[in-house]
């Protein structure tokens, strides 16, 4: 009977550090894939931009930009990339936030909800109708302008969904 307790223990134990194992092997995998990104979003070649894109959603890159459309075709999100030269000081989002406000073509009120040298945002509608959610994205070397455009208000699911992805961009710092 002693025996059997022993050998009892022993198994008890074996599970113990079994499951250590395997806490500790989840730890280190999901340390070492921090740096990868999870599917459904898409990594520009050169590496330094990622956007998630939505199941179904059309994604295009052209040598200009990157566009994603809905199922429906009705909203329309767009990613612009822009360098600094090396005679001009570092890009600042919240400057060219006030410019692109200033010059948009606007009806009623703008709602400005974030801004900071990094990222800034604003929510408007223009003349026919369209509501508009812009994101500023700046690391100081390259600046990325992101534009979601729907007929429809900003709380529909296509716009919710929009305004997820444009939550989503990222650029690795300089």
């Amino acid at each position: 009977m002693a025996k059997t307790k022993t050998v009892a223990k022993t198994k008890k134990a074996a599970r113990r550090t079994s499951a250590k194992k395997t806490a500790a092997k989840t730890k280190l995998l999901a340390k070492n894939h921090s740096s990868t990104f999870l599917p459904g979003t898409y990594v520009v070649p050169r590496g330094n931009v990622s956007i998630a894109v939505p199941t179904f959603w059309t994604l295009r890159q052209t040598n200009e930009d990157l566009e994603l459309d809905a199922p429906t075709g009705d909203t329309s999100i767009v990613v612009n990339a822009y360098q600094r030269n090396d005679n001009y000081r570092s890009l600042d989002a919240r400057d060219y936030l006030k410019h692109f406000l200033e010059t948009a073509p606007h009806a009623g009120r703008v709602s400005v909800l974030e801004g900071s040298k990094t990222k800034s945002a604003a929510r408007f509608r223009d003349a026919e109708g369209n509501h508009w959610h812009v994101v500023f994205v700046s690391n100081g070397n390259t600046l990325l302008l992101a534009t979601c455009s729907t007929p429809g208000p900003l709380t529909g699911k296509q716009a919710r969904t929009a305004i997820g992805v444009l939550n989503s961009l990222r650029m690795k710092k300089k």
